[in-house]
């Protein structure tokens, strides 16, 4: 049951994703993150959260490398296929249309152009902008203001306006002789507007990510340093991250007194980019050069643990998510 004033784990999950591709992983501090994360959700208090932070934290990084390899061969993919050529466009049936049909324009319009009383929208357009740019009515601080001189404010019957809302001007005098509303979008904004707003719901369909079960992320074949220390030649990411931290808790190698960072030994410093220490957030940067390549999925087992060998992992996950036993979350 979520505490009051306390976001859902859901809620928080999804804003943890959106910030930290945005923060520097070398500096930040997992309690700066979480002050950022808290003032991000509108000052909420996520101190009853933090041990659920933590260990999205790892997985969410974790998510993150495998997202930026499963690009990379994607695209690799993508360029051995052969170029298709896009089908030819068909050519649209009957007589020009749109803004190049020819229309009934306003006596005013006609008189101010000299052209007629039937022309297109886009060459009462195309002859208006001569006009402004010969009598040079652009505002020389912002060139996209149009400053009327009198036989135009006669016409449009305004001291000015822009680039933008000249056309809904324009339409005032081009049958059907819309009268001019600022506050309305025209039928092609909406349209676009709409096409846009369902361009981005299907995005954003598309980015939400369905939970990965155990053993199913991609193995790879590791590094001989770091199978040195995980104790397997192939692995995924999520499995060679745990092994990591037992291997890092076994050897007591985070620091005392901030056990966020790593302190690296002989076996983990060519590991750790030959760095004396790391942070649980650099960490996993380290890693990805030591994951060689992907291997077909039958080359790795995903081993299935006792009920109680489960458990003691899981509270491992979370001492490494952490980076610290109970005293961590007193920071």
């Amino acid at each position: 049951m979520t505490e009051p004033n306390v976001p859902s784990d859901a809620a928080i999950r999804k804003k943890m994703e959106k910030l930290i591709p945005k923060v520097d992983l070398e500096t930040i501090t997992t309690k700066q993150f979480i002050v950022m994360l808290a003032q991000k959700m509108g000052r909420a208090d996520l101190s009853s959260r933090k041990k659920f932070i933590k260990t999205s934290l790892t997985e969410i990084l974790d998510e993150m490398a495998d997202d930026e390899e499963s690009t990379d061969d994607e695209e690799s993919e993508e360029d051995t296929e052969e170029e298709v050529e896009p089908p030819p466009k068909k050519k649209r049936k009957g007589g020009s249309g749109g803004l190049s049909a020819v229309k009934e324009i306003s006596d005013e319009l006609s008189e101010f152009l000299g052209k007629g009383k039937q022309m297109a929208r886009t060459e009462v357009v195309k002859a208006l902008w001569e006009y402004i740019k010969q009598n040079d009515l652009q505002n020389p601080n912002d060139r996209r203001e149009i400053m009327l001189d009198e036989k135009m404010r006669n016409l449009f019957h305004c001291e000015k306006f822009t680039m933008f809302t000249m056309n809904k001007y324009v339409g005032a005098h081009i049958h059907p002789f819309t009268k001019v509303n600022l506050n309305e979008l025209s039928e092609n904004s909406k349209k676009k507007k709409q096409e846009a707003a369902e361009k981005r719901a299907k995005n954003d369909k598309k980015k939400q990510k369905k939970p990965r079960k155990v053993g199913t992320c991609a193995p790879f074949r590791l590094s001989p340093e770091l199978a040195s220390v995980v104790g397997k030649d192939i692995l995924p990411r999520p499995q060679v991250t745990q092994a990591l931290w037992v291997y890092i808790k076994k050897q007591g190698l985070q620091n005392p007194e901030d056990k966020r960072e790593i302190i690296c030994d002989d076996i983990l410093r060519p590991i750790m980019g030959g760095n004396d220490k790391v942070t649980i957030f650099s960490m996993n940067k380290h890693i990805s050069p030591h994951m060689l390549e992907k291997v077909d999925r039958s080359e790795y087992i995903h081993e299935e643990k006792s009920g109680e060998e489960s458990q003691d992992d899981e509270r491992q996950d979370e001492d490494s998510a952490t980076g610290s036993d109970e005293d961590t979350d007193s920071d």
